[in-house]
């Protein structure tokens, strides 16, 4: 199989959907279910659900296609008005939705969740505003919607392939400078900042830790996904099992570091330059993990973006070299980084198997031999 479980196109009728990300869900009635967000040939975002076979012969038949209607989900209650007064950037089927509106992003949940969701963007505002970064203000808050204000600027994502080196490398010395100031025990960044530990309404809003042993359940659970629905050429597999397995060991023996404030989620489409200031966004994901974590995750997706072509080599290698600088100033040891960021390059090697336009990026990356995270 080289095509792997997720088609380029499935056809809606006379229409058709040309699929761009992909999540697998699980199993359901004996098929797997994968969430699917694309265009349709009108231009629209859309999301869908396949339920996949195996076909007779090797790899993935879609044996039923549901799509949503454009701007709705019967889940996302929420959705409906806010799309219609604004332009769709993320569906995810029956999870999530961001509408983009003239002066505000509202991010749509299931009911019941906004309010979580505020709590825990507020909490991060207030901890990046301290640490030196922007991030959007928490503007309102409904059982299934959260609206985020504006902030100014371009993500260090598409400044990479525009900017000088000398520009460039500004904008990284400004994280050099403020990242430690977060990356902070949670004691001692809620008292600086001055952050509530409690929410509104009584919604307790200490960040959940996120430790080594969730990692490996993360890596674990991307790779039984990459299993099941044969993902990855047999020899690949074998590799990249392997690998896996190889990590979840370290990650686990090694000796971690005390949990610090984390993003979580942090990679070059989260930061937006502007003036002097770095904006950080999605910080409702605010978690207590090691230094690591974060900074594995970034260094890792500066490498992705030279073999994705976006940013030239120096460019890339600018982004590393002030990663490495901060994580040394953390006392994040040369193991513990190389270890954090294979896992990540474990884990989009598995994410991207599943998305056919980086399919072949992905195999690139099962190919590859672990990285030294010291070049």
């Amino acid at each position: 199989m080289t095509s792997g479980p997720v088609p380029e196109q499935v056809q809606l009728g006379e229409d058709r959907l040309t699929i761009d990300r992909a999540w697998p869900r699980g199993r359901r009635d004996g098929l797997e279910v994968i969430l699917v967000e694309g265009r349709d040939l009108a231009g629209r975002l859309r999301a869908a659900r396949l339920w996949v076979r195996p076909a007779s012969g090797l790899g993935w038949q879609v044996s039923k296609v549901q799509v949503a209607p454009a701007g709705m989900d019967v889940k996302l209650p929420d959705l409906a008005g806010a799309s219609a007064e604004g332009t769709l950037l993320v569906h995810r089927y029956g999870r999530r939705a961001v509408v983009r509106r003239a002066a505000d992003f509202v991010k749509i949940v299931r009911t019941g969740e906004g309010p979580v969701v505020a709590a825990a963007a507020q909490q991060g505002r207030d901890l990046a505003l301290h640490a030196g970064f922007d991030a959007p203000t928490v503007d309102g808050v409904r059982s299934g919607s959260v609206s985020f204000g504006v902030l100014p600027g371009r993500s260090l994502h598409e400044l990479g392939g525009v900017l000088t080196r000398s520009e460039w490398g500004r904008w990284w010395g400004i994280f050099t400078d403020h990242w430690p100031r977060l990356a902070r025990p949670l004691a001692e960044a809620g008292a600086r900042s001055g952050a509530s530990t409690v929410a509104p309404s009584g919604i307790g809003s200490t960040p959940a830790p996120h430790t080594a042993h969730d990692e490996v359940a993360v890596l674990r659970r991307w790779q039984e996904w990459v299993t099941r629905l044969e993902a990855l050429p047999a020899d690949l597999h074998g590799t990249l099992l392997r690998r896996v397995e190889d990590v979840a060991a370290d990650l686990v023996s090694q000796p971690a570091q005390d949990l610090v404030v984390s993003h979580r989620d942090l990679h070059d489409k989260q930061m937006l330059a502007e003036g002097n200031r770095l904006g950080l966004l999605d910080f409702d994901t605010v978690a207590l993990a090691e230094p690591a974590l974060d900074l594995a995750n970034l260094w890792v997706h500066a490498r992705l973006r030279a073999d994705q072509g976006l940013w030239s080599q120096r460019h890339s290698e600018i982004a590393q070299q002030s990663i490495r600088e901060v994580a040394d100033s953390l006392g994040v040891s040369d193991e513990r980084f190389a270890t954090y960021a294979e896992a990540t390059r474990l884990r989009l090697a598995c994410l991207y198997a599943f998305r056919p336009r980086h399919r072949a990026l992905a195999l690139s990356w099962a190919a590859t031999p672990p990285v030294a995270a010291i070049d």
